[in-house]
């Protein structure tokens, strides 16, 4: 529904407000009412670490795009810096872990008491019907997620839609351990300490020039990349406390795994809808650990996911990305069908029950100029990965054979040189657009192994888990192993559906490094994060296996050191990865009929 801002001005009122939470700090509060409504209304809560430009009188753009359909329908919508940012008061703590205590002991800080505080105000000062729901993405999809944890009674449904749950998993600052680069970049700006409360996002310490690729390689390894963040921190104000954790903790331990969100829900009593994106970049897999977590205690939970970037549900007019184009129409169908009539229930009373179930939309056909979706495409299961799911095994094989049988075994090699990383992507692609790029640009490295399948007779129909086996052997004491599921096209596009990496050191935990012995066979295994991708009739499926997926993941050094934060120019070592083919090195597919 479209609303001009005109229409806004004469129909809500903007106000802003200084909300004490129970130890004196105050947090900055706006809330946009229906002007002239007289009946109670239902309440949209959206807690962020990000600035809720613009200050003042001028209205969020929000009311007009993605929360549309809560202003058609009256509700009154409030947005809250968290503690510590922008115009909030107090310290701010990166993805701050929950305190111990009761919810209501007036000593316990955390963020869900600060939610819980919030939501006493909102049912004491404004008109509302008691009923609140809280969502975000990305960032204020961890709050969404600990507005949950808060337990109070009149938050009744939350949507946590990308969120970041565990920042060393899976979500923007490390894959199974290993760092990705973005987290650099984001945090030379985010991380920096902020001496006053603000209303503009500060500015990065140190810039990345020209080609991501050249600028992380130029410096030679990690511990220069990382002296050099933390140099320009220095000579802006100081080394921010979380920026040096990361080096301080380069394994998952208690400082880690403390910050995992959905580690604790048993004081959840609201309803989820969890959201995400088959081709997000940054925390899908808080998506899918949040959705198992709330299904396991016991919540109303559903979970919806499209073919979507981080973010894309809210944009009615997404339909493609990198080499993909997908049809338009998705976003609009999750809100108008899903979202909406999800919080309507909880909040409203209005429409059916939601049954707990999983709205799915897989991708397929992917050329340009793809027909528009229709609500027909979109798949529900009761409960997501389906029950109904089997699994299908593709083995590698001499030669370059991806096959449903095992083939007698071979070895294959390939020298990984962290002189010569393997491109994330192709230059001038965006990162974004880089998780469904065309991966033919790296055909003739001699550093990537591929196997491919025969053309297919039928559509297959890949909905569910997917998991690496492989039998590796590494010339050195550690490395990592990219792995990459890739739908090869009859026009020759090799589309990347997904990527996944486990560092050697961890093939057995993330917690406990262990160096590997040089020439000895491992067995490996490690899920990558869910996929719902229909591999066309005449298409090709391909698997490559690297140890480099250069800069989204810093180069490994390929030799063991207790702490990747260290490695010097000199540590960096070539690596000959041999994997053993045959029935031990297989990609597991959950597909359905």
């Amino acid at each position: 529904m479209k609303f001009t801002l005109k229409w806004l001005k004469a129909n809500y009122v903007k106000t802003e407000h200084m909300v004490p939470m129970r130890d004196g700090i105050r947090l900055y509060t706006s809330v946009y009412a229906p002007a002239s409504r007289t009946e109670a209304s239902p309440v949209m809560l959206v807690r962020t670490p990000y600035p809720l430009n613009p200050y003042g009188k001028t209205f969020i753009k929000d009311l007009r795009t993605h929360m549309d359909n809560f202003v058609a329908n009256g509700y009154i919508l409030v947005y809250q810096n968290v503690r510590g940012t922008f115009r909030s008061e107090g310290e701010f703590i990166n993805v701050r872990p929950l305190s111990s205590g009761d919810i209501k002991d007036p000593a316990r800080i955390d963020e869900a008491t600060d939610t819980y505080d919030t939501a006493d105000w909102i049912i004491t000062h404004l008109n509302t019907n008691g009923s609140i729901g809280v969502k975000g993405i990305s960032y204020p999809g961890f709050y969404a997620t600990m507005a949950a944890i808060s337990g109070h009674p009149a938050i009744k449904a939350v949507s946590p839609q990308a969120p970041v749950t565990d920042w060393y998993i899976g979500d923007d600052a490390h894959l199974n351990g290993a760092y990705q680069y973005g987290m650099y970049s984001f945090g030379a700006a985010f991380c920096r300490n902020r001496k006053k409360p603000c209303s503009i996002f500060p500015k990065p310490v140190i810039e990345i020039e020209g080609n991501p690729y050249d600028f992380f390689m130029d410096f030679g390894g990690m511990k220069n990349a990382y002296d050099a963040l933390e140099h320009a921190f220095r000579e802006k104000g100081g080394v921010p406390e979380f920026i040096s954790q990361f080096r301080a903790h380069p394994d998952y331990d208690d400082f880690w795994q403390r910050r995992n969100a959905v580690r604790d829900l048993s004081s959840a009593k609201a309803a989820f809808l969890v959201v995400g994106g088959w081709y997000d970049a940054e925390d899908f897999y808080g998506s899918l650990a949040t959705y198992r977590a709330a299904k396991e205690n016991g919540l109303g939970t559903s979970f919806a996911c499209g073919p979507w970037f981080h973010g894309a549900w809210k944009r009615k007019r997404y339909d493609c990305l990198g080499d993909a184009t997908f049809g338009r129409g998705s976003a609009e169908y999750f809100m108008d069908k899903i979202e909406y009539p999800f919080f309507a229930w909880y909040l409203e009373g209005k429409g059916t029950k939601p049954q707990e179930k999983a709205w799915i939309l897989p991708s397929s056909e992917t050329r340009p100029r793809a027909a528009g979706l229709t609500d027909g495409q979109w798949e529900t299961y009761p409960a997501w990965p389906p029950a109904e799911a089997g699994e299908a095994r593709l083995y590698m094989s001499r030669g370059g054979i991806l096959s449903e049988t095992p083939q007698p075994g071979d070895v294959m090699k390939y020298v990984s040189d962290p002189l010569n990383p393997v491109p994330f992507c192709k230059e001038g692609v965006g990162a974004r657009d880089a998780h469904v790029a065309d991966q033919s640009f790296l055909e003739g490295r001699s550093d990537i192994l591929s196997f491919v399948s025969e053309p297919l007779e039928t559509t297959l129909k890949a909905e569910g888990h997917l998991k690496a086996c492989l039998n590796i052997t590494s010339s050195t004491s550690d490395a990592d192993i990219v792995v990459k599921l890739i739908d090869l096209r009859p026009d020759g596009c090799q589309l990347l559906i997904r990527s996944g990496v486990m560092p050697l050191r961890y093939r057995s935990s993330l917690s406990v490094p262990e160096p590997m012995v040089p020439g000895k066979a491992v067995d490996i295994e490690f899920s990558l994060n869910d996929i719902a991708h229909h591999f066309l009739r005449g298409h090709r499926i391909m698997i490559q296996i690297q140890s480099s997926l250069f800069p989204l993941v810093a180069m490994n050094p390929q030799s063991f050191l207790p702490n990747q934060y260290e490695a010097r120019p000199e540590d960096y070592k070539k690596a000959e990865i041999a994997l053993n083919c045959g029935p031990r090195s297989y990609i597991a597919l959950s597909v359905v009929d």
